[in-house]
């Protein structure tokens, strides 16, 4: 085991606080029990700062079949969507009323396999920095998002995300420009039932898998997206469009799918250590969603993955709809086994 020296990841993190959430509405989220941010300070005219409880046991986020004792990386990328909308709306100059659009976000978790069990629920200190804004106070059309996270005394890694926003007055006609015909109501959308075994994609309920009918190549893989409208993790309240988070919860389980039947490793022992991707437009509820693994390799970069993590592969995926590709990345993944000495990781004061 090695240990490196002790830093301060995020000055100023020591002082905030767990004792209750924030804010739901600044969240956009209608459940409390969705909500994980619990506080939120500004530290700088571009730089704020951010606390989330991670919750022990959670109908999504905890239903799944890791051996790892590691933090679920879509529960720490929710808790930064959290604390990047939050924070846009308080301390940046988002509209309350303008409507968001994903560009691109990138996650990089070095730190994720260091963290020290614990009995207790976990307190997750963020700090976030704003840079390229566009437009004005209040009429704020897009910034870029710079998150980094502790946790445990531990430094994760960081997330970083592009946003785009629409002046709630014009988001109606930019919808139905780009679709090119009217938006379906979201209660009269169909529930899906089909979905691929649970365990095959890391997942223990049902109601958590979103893919069904999956493909495997020699080298590829694909899967229509079963789309959860009944999950109130994924679908806290009504959309016109699949979220961001979702497309993320079907790539990972294509992978974890791609790390056993491509790879021929352990689905328990896997999990999620980055990815970088891009969204080219909305992706609709009403039309089929197919995402594919294009192709699969070992991860080939020398950085912080590779010096922390054990046996990181990388997928190329695209989501396609229609045809046209909506989204694009590429996700990598970690497989430890018990038997691998890991790294102690940065430890923060």
């Amino acid at each position: 085991m090695t240990s490196v020296e002790k830093k301060t990841c995020l000055p100023g993190a020591a002082n905030l606080e767990f004792m209750r959430t924030v804010d739901r509405s600044l969240l956009h989220r209608w459940a409390l029990s969705e909500v994980f941010l619990t506080d939120a300070r500004q530290a700088g005219p571009d730089e704020y700062l951010a606390a989330a409880q991670l919750p022990l046991l959670h109908a999504y986020y905890t239903g799944h079949t890791s051996r790892l004792d590691a933090p679920d990386p879509l529960l720490l990328l929710e808790c930064c969507r959290q604390a990047e909308t939050y924070g846009g709306h308080e301390y940046a100059g988002v509209s309350r009323k303008s409507k968001f659009l994903l560009r691109n976000w990138t996650m990089e978790l070095p730190g994720l396999l260091t963290v020290p069990q614990q009995d207790r629920p976990g307190e997750l200190r963020i700090s976030v920095r704003t840079s390229d804004r566009r437009g004005t106070p209040g009429d704020v059309r897009r910034l870029k998002f710079g998150i980094d996270m502790k946790l445990y005394q531990r430094c994760l890694g960081f997330v970083r995300m592009d946003v785009g926003y629409i002046p709630a007055e014009v988001y109606d006609t930019v919808r139905l420009q780009g679709r090119g015909r009217p938006l379906v109501p979201f209660k009269d959308l169909p529930r899906q039932t089909a979905h691929v075994a649970p365990h095959l994609v890391g997942r223990s309920d049902p109601a958590n898998v979103v893919l069904v009918s999956a493909t495997v190549g020699s080298d590829s893989a694909s899967a229509a997206v079963r789309v959860p409208l009944e999950n109130r993790s994924m679908f806290d309240h009504g959309q016109d469009h699949v979220p961001g988070m979702v497309l993320m919860e079907a790539a990972r389980q294509l992978c974890l799918l791609g790390v056993s039947d491509l790879w021929g490793a352990s689905v328990s022992r896997s999990t999620v250590a980055g990815f970088d991707f891009s969204f080219m437009r909305y992706a609709e509820l009403d039309v089929p969603t197919t995402v594919h693994i294009r192709k699969t390799e070992p991860y080939a970069h020398e950085d912080n993955l590779s010096l922390m993590l054990p046996e990181l592969r990388t997928f190329y995926l695209d989501f396609e709809q229609d045809g046209d590709i909506i989204a694009s990345g590429q996700m990598h993944t970690t497989t430890a086994s018990t038997g691998v000495a890991l790294l102690d990781g940065e430890e923060c004061a």
